[in-house]
């Protein structure tokens, strides 16, 4: 038998600068450059947490909301960090871009102000940016500044992240008056939110989507560091009720074509403000012409992802798509990004100058005096703004007419089901549909709209590729692909990829013929350039990017051609092409990929035991060519567990998870495509404490309060979700019971031991282990409130969590049918 020690924190110190090597240190270098790292954990760090990181650097800042801390060392010291205790990853401190390419009518929330009374009071809307202006009439943040009307920006912060000091690397300047210094890319950002309009000529020309709504100012940095980012993210949550702050926006990203990482610090802040009941909304990426271009932090679950339309109600040019067919990287829904007229902050340079040419052709651009306080700017950098104001409206009317909040969940779910259709536009390229605010909010009022979002199509999507170059103009070549149309088909997408180069090289212009069943052609993509005729298609030489792209809406039934031309490329390249046809589920074909291999790599083959390691699965047809959207399973042996994994493969056949153990030793993990099975394994060093988590401070569940919650129904209303639940406390004796959970989508939760039950008047909390779809190491915490009868007006709140792991899965609403009652000890 092994006896396990609790270890002090000296001896985990020795022990951890002994694995560490040579390369790590206790102190910093006076010598070595410093710079800010972020090191992640599972929780929020604890105060013995954040004392080991003082072990390796004075400058240490702690976030209370976010699983993150700030450490400024040199880069000599990062193995050390990486092997302290609890430590889940080592991140440096990236920069982020604005999605700003060189209307509140379209969406129709200027309706909802006007006809419905909604504004948005009462709501505050975070924008996490370059910094906002106060000074600005409509973005007031003293009396001072305004019009008549009160304060708008009831809080300004400037997050500085310093790396040349030995205290605090993170700083905070509260109650500023602007701080925006040169951009003027987040004073226009948060005008179209919510900004009042009183600066025109004509009060309320160029007003917010939310005009009473409130908002939160966090400038960031001219280009938007990840420390300061967290920073603002763990501001936002800790301050959420005392400013009533209900979304974040955030219209900058990592740039295309990154890939995603549901371990990244940023994607685990929102999960932070998803679980604060903030929704979390990023502009999805100005690189449209590119297939799987999307900003990687829009992709993530649990943020919602705005793409770019035209005030016209078609899709922008610029924005970015997803992968079709997939459930998972699409944007969520459409808003108007282009062409936008919003505040012109006073050191707005930046927007100034994407104002030179913002004008053309926009019949809403500012003239006479007007020019001095608004500007145009196109991007999903403005469609973002959209969409915050929207849930600032949302849950306004939320709030007055049901007494609560939404959740993310439900607010997302309810902006995709009154989503106004896009004909001839696929789920990949823009989401649900185009903004309605003014669906939203009427469905908000009547409290329905909540459920599972579900388009009602099924797209078979087939992958094809090939070489084509060296070629003159007058192209010799070429090569095709084929692909069977059934009848019934809404729409067919042809698209082909080249090169890695995410700007066009020069002279590499391809393009793609499309021939119909009958051999005529359709249409070519040779010199296309019409992005005010979508759906259409377009050419490299138009977009300046490897890809050519053609859409048919309605297509006949038969087989098509793509034909691939060389034109004018200099070199040979080889093309990576994809078919997607959309069906209404009830006449589509049952076609599915055929995956023939599947390949599992490891970013690193050993780690060390706390730590995660990123895993990627490769699926294959037997042609070589990447599967997308095939069907990942994932199972684990030995020591650890698999997280954050992705069901479905992107367009390069590719799906990620993460790998961790708090122990010791060799885990295998395989994923499997069908009957296809591949393992890897992973090497987990150091040494196991079981001691640790309370050795570096634990948090209990809640001392149990005497009474019983019991009962259970569907919700929410209009929805199959059921739940049924019995806890009781008597006395003093332990808390039991037990919940049952289906989501009728395959997530089934069962209690597998209560831990506390919290009854305060006609609400309890129930909080306990579980397992999910027959596996344990899950946790729950469900909220009940009893409304009295019938039982129709009792809501619920669920949410399990993966520890260990960002897995979670939230449901709530109010009960479709069914009872719970709820019953002081």
């Amino acid at each position: 038998m092994i006896t396990q020690r609790r270890l002090t924190l000296p001896v985990l110190l020795g022990l951890l600068v002994a694995l560490a090597g040579p390369a790590g240190t206790g102190s910093a270098s006076s010598s070595a450059p410093l710079a800010s790292w972020i090191v992640t954990f599972d929780a929020p760090p604890a105060a013995g947490q954040l004392e080991v990181l003082r072990g390796v650097s004075d400058a240490v800042h702690g976030f209370t909301a976010v699983p993150a801390a700030v450490v400024v060392a040199p880069a000599t010291a990062v193995p050390l960090l990486r092997g302290l205790p609890g430590v889940r990853g080592v991140w440096s401190n990236e920069r982020y871009q604005p999605l700003m390419s060189s209307a509140t009518t379209a969406s129709r929330a200027r309706q909802v102000v006007e006809e419905l009374g909604w504004t948005g009071a009462g709501v505050t809307v975070a924008v996490i940016d370059a910094g906002v202006d106060g000074t600005h009439p409509d973005l007031c943040a003293a009396a001072a500044f305004c019009k008549g009307t009160p304060v708008k920006l009831v809080q300004n912060v400037k997050v500085v992240g310093r790396q040349d000091v030995a205290d605090d690397p993170v700083v905070y300047l509260e109650d500023q008056l602007s701080t925006d210094s040169s951009s003027g890319h987040g004073s226009h950002v948060a005008g179209i939110a919510a900004g009042y309009g009183t600066a025109s000529e004509t009060p309320g020309k160029y007003r917010g989507v939310a005009p009473g709504a409130s908002v939160v100012g966090y400038g960031t940095g001219e280009l938007v560091e990840a420390v300061n980012v967290l920073a603002a993210y763990d501001h936002a949550i800790a301050h959420r009720d005392e400013y009533g702050i209900r979304v974040i926006n955030n219209s900058w990203g990592p740039g295309a074509f990154t890939d995603y990482d549901p371990e990244h610090p940023v994607n685990r802040a929102t999960d932070a403000a998803w679980a604060a009941g903030i929704n979390v909304v990023f502009g999805a990426g100005n690189d449209g012409t590119r297939t799987d271009s999307l900003n990687m932090f829009s992709s993530h679950p649990r943020a919602i992802s705005a793409g770019g339309g035209r005030k016209d109600g078609q899709q922008a040019f610029f924005s970015s798509k997803g992968v079709p067919g997939s459930d998972h990287w699409h944007p969520t829904v459409t808003a108007p990004g282009e062409a936008i007229v919003s505040v012109r902050a006073s050191t707005g340079f930046t927007m100034a100058a994407a104002d030179a040419g913002g004008g053309t052709g926009n019949p809403d651009a500012a003239s006479g005096a007007d020019t001095a306080y608004y500007a145009a700017s196109s991007g999903t950098s403005m469609a973002a703004p959209h969409v915050a104001g929207t849930i600032a409206l949302i849950q306004q009317a939320a709030r007055a007419t049901h007494g609560r909040w939404l959740t993310p969940l439900e607010v997302r779910n309810l902006l995709q089901n009154t989503a106004r259709p896009m004909p001839g536009y696929q789920h990949y390229s823009v989401g649900a549909g185009y903004l309605d605010a003014y669906a939203a909010v009427q469905a908000a009022v009547a409290g329905t709209g909540t459920g599972p979002y579900d388009d009602g199509m099924t797209y078979d999507v087939q992958p094809f590729a090939g070489t084509v170059g060296p070629a003159a103009v007058v192209s010799t070549s070429t090569f095709s692909s084929t692909f069977a149309v059934e009848a019934g088909a809404r729409s067919l997408d042809v698209m082909a990829d080249w090169g890695p180069e995410q700007v066009l090289a020069a002279n590499q212009d391809l393009d793609i013929n499309l021939y119909r069943p009958d051999g005529s052609l359709f249409r070519g993509t040779f010199l296309a350039c019409d992005p005010l005729q979508q759906p259409n298609g377009y050419s490299s030489f138009c977009t300046s990017a490897p890809n050519e792209r053609l859409t048919v809406v309605n297509p006949v039934a038969g087989t098509w051609r793509v034909e691939v031309v060389g034109g004018m490329a200099t070199a040979g390249e080889t093309v990576r092409g994809l078919w997607s046809a959309e069906y209404p589920d009830a006449l589509a074909p049952v076609r599915p990929p055929t995956a023939a291999s599947v390949t599992l790599a490891a970013a690193t083959p050993a780690s060390l035991a706390g730590q995660s390691v990123l895993l990627t699965a490769t699926v294959r047809d037997a042609a070589g060519l990447p599967v997308p959207n095939a069907r990942v399973s994932w199972t684990s042996a030995g020591p650890g567990s698999v997280g954050n994994a992705e069901v479905l493969t992107d367009a390069s056949g590719r799906a990620v998870a993460s790998a961790r153990s708090g122990a010791p030793g060799t885990q295998t993990v395989t994923a499997a495509v069908g009957a296809l099975t591949t393992s890897t394994p992973v090497l987990w060093l150091g040494v196991e404490v079981p001691a640790l988590p309370c050795l570096l401070g634990c948090t209990s569940p809640p001392a149990s309060t005497p009474g019983k919650v019991s009962g259970g129904g569907w919700f929410p209303q209009g929805s199959k979700r059921r739940v049924a639940l019995s806890v009781e406390k008597v006395g003093t004796a332990a808390p039991a019971g037990e919940l049952s959970y289906d989501d009728r989508a395959g997530t089934v939760v069962e209690g597998a031991g209560v831990e506390s039950l919290v009854v305060d008047g006609n609400r309890a909390t129930v909080r306990g282990a579980a397992t999910v779809n027959g596996e344990s190491g899950y946790r729950f915490t469900i909220t009940v409130v009893d409304n009295g009868e019938p039982g129709s007006s009792d809501t619920v709140s669920l949410t399990v969590t993966q520890p260990g792991t960002t897995w979670k899965h939230e449901a709530g609403g109010t009960l479709g049918g069914g009872n719970l009652r709820v019953t002081a000890g």
